[in-house]
């Protein structure tokens, strides 16, 4: 599903606060912990600081460890990818209406991203190795009692269970990454590695998925069950127990900071807003089941501010300041183009390959597979060529172009012509993408103070998740709404859109953000 800061290894966009694990020495100037969390001993305040465990294992624990927490994100972005593929086949088989078949795809997409803030303060709050332990075997578990239900609601409330618990792995991995790397050159490069693993997901997992489909789409689940409860499993044993910022806090104290309130508001403002974009452009814009919701939303919006700023500092799931975040503004509005483009590509056209072209879903997969081989690609690149996260106010904007270009050659493709329009623009778009993709994922987790670091995983996914949301369901809506999904201009119009998203997000991102606003090394960034 949906993040983080700039540059691998920028040392003008690190700030302290990634730098400092639980258990290392805070500098003098690195007082968030004290200043936000009244209550919480800080290792400032401590004569001998503990050893931090995660930074202290050897490097082949540190790279199983860095393989589970990949692979956690890799099952979190293919439980939606997958479904691309397998939406009919599970349709036909649990009896599902054509009018309730987006909640295959929905449930999970829905339980994911109004849950992830949620996750993340349990991760800052709780030992993140137990909340990802927790998460992970959960998930594979659950996975693996899907394959074998035969009703459809039944079918709908494990796959958002399991949503559930693969939200608790993102933040988590975040946080103890943070930890076991602290240098802040070597923690950019594994957070951008963590990131590439959702992109590559969203690819890898059609060839994958499209394999299963023409066995059973139960063997898919039984597949990634398979694969997740033994690397869970080792994951635990290799795992050292890890501190929680708040590690000093009774279990009282801990309840009484995980915001409740906040949280119960802010997952209810999530669910009608995605619940609203999911089922307008089915219903109709104008029906009840998308005004209601999409009203509900808008006023919770402001309500849930306005609770989280009369929190008492240190009680609240967002740092009361966080709309004061250095960059913040242009920083948000370019993370929701990565999993954007990625849902309006392959979706649509995973569907166009098979519905229209009438074409098997295992060539369809391969037909998306560049879109994978690239995202990977960029991601190693990016970690060999710092200039592309060091300069984001010159790189973003070039990247939104090269999303832009892609866009706009598959919107004349018509659909035809694979190797001359499709393959191309899927390079270009993909190239860009992954760019943006590592940039603004590392930006906004490390523009999170430590204390937050997992509420700021968490922030960064929810926005790269609303980015997708919103593209799918003004394709859905711009696809269907002349009655002929089969034709092409209805997808036209869809890529129109897009790319005019992207240039605009770009434009925004060159005339607002300020490279001297990013904290830089030994300026701590302090949560109020």
């Amino acid at each position: 599903m949906l993040a983080i800061d700039t540059t691998p290894s920028a040392t003008d966009l690190t700030p302290v606060a990634p730098v400092t694990g639980p258990g290392l020495p805070l500098t003098p100037e690195s007082q968030s912990a004290d200043e936000h969390c009244p209550g919480i001993k800080s290792e400032s305040a401590s004569k001998v600081a503990e050893p931090n465990a995660l930074a202290s294992l050897g490097r082949a624990r540190k790279n199983y460890l860095m393989v589970a927490f990949c692979l956690s994100m890799f099952i979190d972005s293919a439980g939606l990818s997958a479904m691309f593929l397998m939406t009919a086949p599970i349709a036909d088989d649990l009896g599902i209406e054509l009018a309730n078949q987006p909640w295959v795809i929905g449930s999970y997409a829905l339980a994911f991203a109004s849950t992830l803030l949620f996750a993340g303060r349990l991760a800052d709050l709780f030992p993140p190795s137990i909340v990802y332990t927790v998460g992970f075997l959960g998930m594979g578990i659950l996975h693996l009692i899907i394959s074998f239900m035969s009703n459809a609601y039944a079918f709908y409330v494990l796959r958002a269970l399991s949503a559930v618990l693969g939200s608790l792995t993102v933040p988590s991995s975040v946080n103890m990454i943070v930890q076991m790397y602290p240098d802040p050159v070597e923690q950019g490069k594994k957070l951008g590695i963590f990131g590439t693993s959702g992109p590559l997901a969203n690819t890898l997992v059609l060839i994958i998925a499209g394999g299963f489909v023409m066995a059973s789409w139960r063997w898919y689940f039984r597949f990634i069950a398979i694969l997740v409860v033994p690397f869970s499993i080792g994951a635990w044993f290799l795992m050292p127990r890890t501190r929680a910022v708040a590690e000093d806090l009774g279990r009282g104290e801990k309840w009484r900071r995980m915001d409740l309130g906040g949280v119960a508001l802010m997952i209810a403002m999530l669910v009608c807003f995605i619940l609203a974009l999911t089922q307008g452009p089915l219903d109709g814009w104008n029906k009840p089941v998308f005004i209601a919701p999409i009203v509900i939303s808008a006023v919770l919006f402001p309500v849930f501010i306005i609770w989280e700023q009369r929190m008492p500092r240190g009680y609240s799931m967002l740092p009361h300041d966080i709309w004061r975040f250095p960059n913040i503004f242009p920083l948000i509005i370019q993370a929701t183009v990565p999993v954007f483009f990625f849902s309006v590509v392959q979706l649509r056209m995973a569907s166009y390959f098979q519905d229209t072209l009438h074409e098997s879903a295992i060539i369809s997969g391969l037909k998306l597979f560049p879109m994978g081989v690239i995202a990977f690609l960029g991601g190693v690149i990016t970690q060999f060529v710092p200039f592309l996260a060091r300069r984001p106010r010159l790189v973003q904007p070039i990247a939104a172009l090269f999303v832009f270009t892609g866009l706009m050659v598959l919107a004349y493709s018509n659909g035809q012509h694979y190797w001359r329009w499709i393959f191309p623009a899927e390079i270009v778009g993909t190239s860009g993408c992954i760019v943006i993709f590592i940039g603004m994922n590392t930006a906004l987790i490390q523009a999170f103070p430590l204390e937050f670091a997992g509420v700021g995983g968490s922030f960064a996914n929810v926005i790269f998740q609303l980015g997708g949301i919103i593209g799918v369901a003004v394709q859905t809506a711009l696809v269907a709404g002349d009655g002929h999904v089969d034709e092409w201009k209805g997808t036209q119009n869809s890529y129109f859109f897009a790319a005019g998203w992207v240039l605009a997000s770009g434009i925004i991102f060159a005339l607002w953000f300020r490279q001297s606003k990013m904290p830089r090394n030994g300026s701590a960034q302090v949560a109020v």
